[in-house]
């Protein structure tokens, strides 16, 4: 008999964490499901605490000798899934044991139209113990116009979704960017409908090595998946003014969070003048023009700056690292 559900577990180098993720599958209450671990090339010992699940027959193990894209590895383990239902989990996070029978108990009552279940999630500080609720979207029914207008306010939680396995079908990962991670529920959205369950049944560890991030390839990879969106027969095109306003916010957000992080002033332009291409009347702002100008200073004002606005704001800027399924640049 076929699984209901696949899981799949990506990691990379989470020694640490791996076991207690698989464990977390284990312990589900619904029984009827397969679940593949893919390790994207680990190190660190990973690999020898996915072997100590090998007896069980639903576990299925892809272990790679090389760190690769991660929409490579998506492909590679989705290629695999037996499911009608497909569900997400990284190496450091975890499941509450109710979490696939929820979920799966909602799509009981819903039409084919239904494609994703979603709801919110707690974050672990590692540090301290705490757990929190995370900020995420609320969007139920037709989503793509609330993804778009109101993407800042709160995303899809990237570990809560369980996903008509069809979905992933219709809407594979562009195999030709590193990583697509949330900007697939922009392409489901043009299709299915999302329900969601005001239930947070998924664990994010935040931690040294792991922590929700901030890197020009996120900022890229959005604008890219958004600029493709329009080329899809299924995007509305009432929708066109939405997407263009989300995208000058996107591009001026990440220029202005990479001014604030004093990591690169020429790509932090470049998204600027990108973003005034697409509409100078949206881009045109003091904060942009502000923006623009510390992109043309030393380097030493610009610290200055930064310097000046946390004291004025109390507020510091965090650098985030990438996820930690790759460690490539």
């Amino acid at each position: 008999m076929n699984p209901d559900v696949s899981i799949i577990i990506f990691c990379y180098n989470q020694t640490k964490y791996i076991s207690e993720a698989i464990q977390s599958i284990l312990a589900q209450t619904f029984t009827n499901w397969e679940l593949l671990v893919s390790d994207n090339g680990s190190i660190d010992g990973t690999q020898e605490k996915i072997k100590n699940f090998i007896h069980d027959p639903r576990i299925k193990l892809l272990l790679n000798d090389k760190n690769e894209t991660i929409t490579k590895r998506y492909k590679e383990a989705l290629s695999k899934t037996r499911g009608n239902f497909i569900s997400i989990l990284y190496g450091d996070d975890f499941y509450m044991p109710e979490k696939i029978e929820k979920q799966l108990g909602c799509f009981e009552n819903l039409s084919k139209e239904w494609g994703v279940v979603h709801g919110p999630g707690l974050t672990l500080n590692q540090s301290d113990g705490k757990k929190v609720l995370d900020s995420c979207t609320k969007v139920h029914g037709e989503a793509l116009k609330d993804l778009l207008v109101n993407y800042y306010d709160g995303f899809i939680n990237p570990i809560s979704p369980l996903v008509r396995s069809e979905c992933f079908r219709i809407y594979p990962s562009y195999q030709d960017l590193f990583v697509e991670a949330e900007c697939l529920y922009f392409k489901f959205a043009l299709t299915y409908k999302f329900f969601y369950l005001d239930e947070p049944l998924v664990v994010m560890r935040q931690h040294d090595t792991n922590m929700r991030w901030f890197s020009k390839r996120n900022s890229e990879v959005l604008d890219t998946c958004l600029e493709r969106l329009p080329t899809f027969k299924e995007f509305p095109k009432k929708y066109s003014d939405l997407l263009l306003t989300m995208r000058v916010k996107a591009l001026t957000n990440s220029a202005w969070q990479n001014i604030r992080l004093g990591i690169d002033s020429n790509w932090a332009r470049s998204k600027l003048i990108s973003s005034f291409r697409l509409s100078f009347f949206q881009s045109f702002s003091i904060r942009n023009l502000i923006s623009l100008s510390l992109t043309l200073m030393p380097n030493f004002l610009v610290i200055w700056f930064n310097q000046l606005i946390n004291i004025l704001f109390r507020r510091t800027e965090q650098i985030y690292i990438d996820e930690p399924y790759q460690k490539k640049e």
